[in-house]
């Protein structure tokens, strides 16, 4: 049986709550999750740099999740149209 193709959810950073950031609340792991369920890709899309200095741990997620194909970081929307072209190919 065929799949059908993966959608894939941009959301601006900044549209996130704080919580989000902060993964001793689970609320990231929560949400990405749901996404995993239901085979979703889910691109967060911004600056979280400041988030990115405050905690090892959220470091250590980002560049895990970007080596992944469900879920990742971006910069910028040119960032993910890169990303989304080298699933294509």
């Amino acid at each position: 049986m065929a799949m059908p193709k993966q959608g894939v959810m941009a959301v601006p950073a900044a549209r996130l709550d704080e919580r989000f950031f902060s993964l001793g609340t689970r609320f990231a792991g929560e949400l990405m999750q749901k996404f995993v369920n239901y085979r979703l890709k889910l691109a967060v899309v911004g600056d979280i740099s400041s988030y990115l200095a405050a905690s090892s741990v959220l470091r250590a997620l980002v560049g895990e999740s970007n080596r992944s194909d469900h879920m990742w970081f971006v910069p910028d929307l040119d960032a993910l149209d890169a990303r989304l072209a080298v699933q294509v190919s």
